[in-house]
């Protein structure tokens, strides 16, 4: 189930953040993000329908790429949103192009791979929980200073319920990684999402 939660957001994060006339680099890592969450939760369900095709290798790449790549590279431009909109920093500052977010992702997958060969991935899983929480924080000083409505601060809190939990161990972890691409998704792209909903009805 977990697998069709990340499959849906991944697809609509990709969708959102599509190239096209005035390409940012936050929405090329967007974009970015997307497409590893799609590929790896697509194949999850591959080879749960078809289990000949199995593979140890591909499952291992995909779910680490998406795990320690496009969630840490989502969870950073949400934080980087939730401070251009706080009024704490000067947005100009934080308008990164395409080339920047790439090597911001390549320096992710150089930090999974030295964090791995020294066996000290938990540490980095609890890193990447502290910029879960940090991305919560961010929205929810923003919403105190009014530059969001009180929908985001639902938002906030819920998602910084659900990091507690899951580092309390009382959320199961293959939840956090779909719930962090809906959320970080439905942040980022709210009026978005809610015009295409009232196009569609």
């Amino acid at each position: 189930m977990s697998a069709v939660v990340l499959l849906i957001a991944s697809l609509a994060l990709a969708w959102l953040a599509r190239p096209r006339t005035g390409w940012s680099g936050e929405q090329a890592a967007l974009f970015c993000s997307g497409l590893i969450g799609l590929c790896a939760s697509a194949w999850q369900l591959l080879t749960l329908s078809a289990p000949f095709i199995a593979s140890a290798e591909a499952s291992y790449l995909l779910t680490s790429l998406s795990q320690y790549a496009a969630f840490p590279l989502l969870l950073l431009v949400t934080v980087i949103q939730g401070l251009k909109r706080s009024g704490y920093v000067n947005a100009d500052t934080f308008n990164w192009d395409r080339i920047i977010w790439g090597r911001i992702l390549l320096v992710l997958c150089v930090i999974y791979v030295l964090m791995q060969r020294s066996h000290n991935l938990l540490l980095l899983d609890d890193i990447i929980l502290l910029l879960a929480c940090s991305a919560a924080i961010t929205w929810l000083i923003t919403c105190m200073k009014g530059h969001a409505k009180p929908f985001y601060l639902v938002l906030s809190l819920l998602w910084l319920a659900l990091t507690v939990s899951y580092f309390v161990r009382i959320l199961p972890s293959e939840w956090l990684l779909p719930l962090g691409f809906v959320w970080s998704s439905t942040m980022i792209y709210r009026k978005h999402i809610e015009t295409q909903i009232t196009n569609t009805v």
